[in-house]
């Protein structure tokens, strides 16, 4: 009939099913929603409650069943719903039609590439649970630890504070999360043990308000959790349109260790070395000068920088231009600071001294850096698994 409209399309509706919130894989699957103008379903974010099954009418669900008690009714509930679902839990009872999922082992062997990177030779990790996957986690950081000539030891949490006055140092810990990461940071600090300058930890998942506020700013595993919601939610799309489920689990890939004040250290012996080293990293942001550094370590400038690149590989200048243009890049990336303000946050005499220097070590002005920093930290468009 002339005039008449045609009903509009239902809405897909998406339940978002999690007893584990992180919020940027809620942002990921947000984003994707938003495109394809989904009802998103988001509410156990907040009341920790399931739907009731008999008055639920969706089209989807993407969920994170474990394999505790607490979860088996979420399990039930993605059995019985009849409709697609995605998990992105890689452990236990495969519940759901597709898996996308961080690995584990992945994110053990990150923690320790990097703090092999700097130098450790001596590691650990700190056990706070026997669960699946704390000991992923810690047997893939052991198993990267040997094979690059290291030695790994396993410490539970709740012997730490015993070990601690005879734990060697220089030494690396990773702990399973941030959460965990900060408590090994406060047992150290509470013990009189350095960090990072003789014990550096690493943590997971980069939650920022963990990380930065920590008081030793924490290194973390970027799990890429944005990443996850966005390539679960379009899973999840194909599925609903009767395409077949990938075979295997879609694994997303760490983004690597975002590292702050709790690993930025050289594992060195040397007390004074230690000592100025130190000075340098609690003052680099003033108008110090590698003379000041020598007056407090009690040695004379000269000998003081020949056991410096003996022990470190670098000159007394060149640590404090990487610590000044590492605090530059962190500033450049996080915040929306003036040129100018990073410049005198980082040390630099004026903007043109910082410029120059930035451009000289990383080919660009800190302008393009910044630029091309964010652009690459913002999730990757939707490929088919």
């Amino acid at each position: 009939m002339p005039g008449t409209r045609k009903p509009a399309a239902r809405r897909r509706r998406v339940l978002l099913a999690m007893y584990w919130w992180e919020d940027r894989v809620m942002e990921g699957v947000a984003r994707y929603a938003a495109e394809r103008g989904w009802a998103l379903d988001c509410e156990m974010r907040w009341t920790h409650k399931l739907p009731d099954l008999r008055h639920w009418d969706g089209d989807g669900i993407i969920a994170n069943p474990g394999v505790t008690a607490p979860l088996r009714p979420l399990v039930r509930f993605m059995e019985r719903a009849g409709v697609p679902s995605v998990s992105l839990q890689p452990l236990g009872r495969a519940c759901g039609d597709a898996h996308v999922v961080i690995s584990h082992e992945e994110v053990g062997r990150c923690a320790a590439r990097h703090l092999l990177d700097l130098g450790f030779r001596s590691l650990g990790y700190v056990l706070f649970d026997e669960n699946p996957i704390e000991r992923r986690r810690s047997d893939a950081f052991a198993r990267c630890v040997r094979e690059a000539g290291g030695h790994f030891t396993e410490l539970p949490f709740r012997t730490l504070a015993r070990r601690l006055p005879r734990l060697p140092a220089p030494m690396g810990l990773m702990a399973a999360n941030d959460v965990n990461a900060v408590a090994v940071i406060h047992a150290c600090l509470h013990a009189g043990r350095r960090v990072p300058e003789e014990l550096a930890v690493v943590g997971v998942d980069d939650t920022e308000i963990l990380c930065r506020f920590n008081p030793v700013p924490l290194s973390s595993v970027n799990c890429n959790y944005e990443q996850l919601g966005l390539t679960a939610a379009a899973t999840l799309d194909r599925l609903m349109d009767g395409r077949a489920a990938p075979r295997a689990p879609v694994v997303i890939p760490v983004k690597g260790v975002t590292a702050r004040r709790s690993t930025d250290t050289l594992p060195v012996r040397d007390l004074r070395v230690a000592t100025a080293l130190g000075f340098l990293r609690a003052h680099f942001r003033t108008a110090i000068r590698v003379g000041d550094a020598a007056a407090h370590a009690g040695v004379p400038l000269r000998g003081l920088q020949a056991r410096f690149r003996e022990q470190t590989g670098r000159t007394l200048s060149g640590e404090l231009m990487r610590l000044r243009l590492a605090h530059a890049r962190l500033l450049l990336g996080t915040t929306n600071a003036k040129t100018e303000a990073v410049a005198g946050e980082c040390g630099f005499a004026s903007r043109f001294h910082f410029a120059r220097a930035f451009q000289r070590a990383t080919g660009e002005t800190p302008r393009a850096w910044r630029t091309k920093t964010r652009k690459a930290r913002e999730p990757e468009p939707d490929r088919p698994p």
